[in-house]
């Protein structure tokens, strides 16, 4: 099936639907197989969101044929006939094509299928959709874990093609469509045939090149999920033309009623803020208006339903030369969106009517990006902080992904970076999601390096003279980082050797473990004389990237006493 109008979402379907019958052409596995379930999850569920904006369009319809009945009877009339038409379709859809099909396959009667000794067997989901007498159109929802021999191809084959009954189903398909636009035809609107799908004589072919049926090309040979999922598919495409052709005859209730003296072309773009390598994109109407009359309008920030917005936050606001004007402050970051109503005079019926309007936003904060490309610089080991923002968007809808290293998120556009260890750079890339496609907004590389060496000192100093008391209180020394900006990160001293000059002679104490003096030193310390130097050196430290280090900077300690 293929239609004149698709949405982003119809599309996706589409598409899954085509990669999973394509892998299914190739004997894939039965995981495979069930991954039909989320196609067709994404079909009921679209089914029963559309059938609900149907049925609102109904009412709608009716309020203004109860308001209204002089000129909207033709049109009324017709839609109700479109509505009843469709009725008996889906319906026969349902019935005499996709219950057949399942009653066939699992071989048990209506009763069985319906009514199963368990609950869990069941194959139709939701029995009070699939009941005639309380619904004006039956929806079969199906358990695709229960269908007997799910993954053959025979049933829908035979059922389908052989019976004969996918030639029956594109016959209404093609008489259904033909009647719509025979109805339209009649309410004054010609072009419709240009905008309904239910296509059914396009070129067609399989995978070898050879020309085939819709038949062919739909039921033959494929597994019941499949054949359900294309069923389910095909009473969406009604779905949607009937909604089409409904909202063609709702338009043309009093199209003729307002009066226009100006006609002018308005560009309205999908967004003034583009990315290079995006596309600019615009829709540019003819637009009519009346710069003679005025008109009030009445619109209130951060709704998007204006009968929800309260008393207090709504604004009124006069046209001037027909144009209404709207100016909202942008005092706040992130998504905003903006509803009202447009009151207008009827000139027919002289009764002020509302014609309501949306429309969003994004505020995003004055920036500016300072690089210093020198000093894109990153140390192994540890969470360096960076701060990420895009203009034209939040936070949220960005990501941020980094190669050799692993990502940290923080709070407000913060992010930290902790580096690996494969090779010298890191690379930080921001993307974001523009029309279904990932978008790279930015790559950055910066260059790895080891920490700094840690000083260690004794009570603050590496070379002074000290009293046998005050390097006996100190108990040890420490490593300090001076100067390095990242806090929190501290190296760990793993040993160290100790030595002196007495009676002409070097006497070491080697491998003392951890930055404590041991017994050995003290001793050493207490027997010392005035002058005498103390040397701690070879410290060997653990950094915080994990990097065992032998530090050349020494300890000198001459004594006082």
């Amino acid at each position: 099936m293929s239609g004149a109008k698709e949405t982003p979402r119809q599309k996706m379907i589409g598409m899954m639907y085509l990669v999973l019958t394509a892998l299914l052409a190739l004997n894939v596995s039965v995981e495979v197989i069930d991954a039909f379930t989320t196609v067709n999850d994404g079909l009921e569920n679209a089914y029963s969101s559309v059938d609900k904006k149907i049925e609102d369009y109904y009412d709608t319809f009716e309020q203004q044929y109860n308001k209204h009945p002089e000129k909207t009877a033709e049109y009324w009339n017709k839609a109700q006939e479109i509505r009843t038409k469709t009725d008996e379709f889906i319906n026969f859809i349902e019935r005499d094509i996709k219950l057949a099909l399942l009653l066939q396959n699992n071989g048990v009667t209506e009763d069985k299928l319906f009514n199963p000794e368990k609950e869990e067997d069941a194959v139709i989901m939701d029995k009070e959709k699939a009941d005639p007498a309380k619904n004006r159109r039956v929806f079969h929802k199906v358990n695709f874990d229960n269908i007997a021999g799910k993954d053959k191809h025979d049933a829908v084959t035979a059922f389908m093609i052989e019976q004969g009954n996918a030639e029956i189903l594109r016959n209404k398909i093609e008489e259904y469509r033909q009647y719509l636009v025979k109805t339209l035809g009649e309410a004054g609107i010609d072009n419709f045939e240009d905008h309904i799908g239910l296509i059914t004589d396009g070129q067609y072919y399989a995978a070898s090149g050879e020309p085939l049926t819709w038949e062919m090309k739909n039921f033959n040979h494929i597994i019941i999920p499949a054949a359900i999922s294309v069923i389910n598919e095909i009473v969406g495409e009604v779905q949607t033309a009937e909604y089409d052709a409904i909202s063609e005859l709702y338009k043309n209730i009093g199209a003729s009623d307002f009066k226009f003296n100006t006609l002018e072309a308005k560009v309205f773009p999908k967004t003034t803020y583009v990315l290079k390598g995006q596309d600019y994109e615009a829709d540019v109407f003819i637009v009519a208006s009346d710069n003679t009359k005025e008109f009030n309008a009445k619109y209130a920030k951060g709704v998007k339903d204006f009968s929800k917005a309260s008393k207090n936050a709504i604004n009124e606001v006069s046209s001037k030369k027909g144009v209404i004007k709207i100016k909202v402050p942008a005092n706040a970051e992130g998504e905003q969106s903006i509803a009202g109503v447009v009151e207008m005079k009827n000139p027919m019926t002289g009764e002020i009517e509302p014609y309501p309007f949306h429309t969003s936003y994004t505020v995003a904060p004055p920036s500016a990006n300072v690089t210093p490309t020198k000093m894109n610089v990153m140390y192994r080991g540890l969470e360096n902080p960076i701060a990420i923002s895009a203009p034209g968007f939040t936070t949220n809808q960005i990501s941020v992904d980094v190669t050799n290293g692993e990502l940290i998120k923080g709070n407000n556009g913060e992010y930290f970076v902790k580096p690996g260890n494969d090779g010298n750079t890191t690379t930080v890339t921001v993307s974001t999601m523009i029309d279904g496609k990932r978008m790279v907004l930015d790559n950055c590389d910066f260059r790895l390096k080891r920490t700094p060496d840690p000083v260690p000192v004794l009570n603050g100093k590496t070379n002074d003279k000290f009293t046998k008391e005050e390097i006996l209180a100190a108990g040890g020394f420490v490593l300090t980082m001076p100067d390095f900006d990242f806090e929190g990160y501290h190296s760990q001293i793993l040993s160290y050797d100790v030595s002196t000059i007495v009676g002409g002679y070097l006497k070491p104490i080697k491998g003392i473990q951890g930055r404590k003096f041991n017994k050995d030193v003290e001793e050493l310390v207490k027997s010392a004389r005035r002058g005498q130097r103390i040397t701690i050196e070879n410290i060997r430290v653990k950094s915080p990237d994990g990097e065992e280090r032998i530090l050349n900077t020494p300890i000198t300690i001459e004594l006082k006493n």
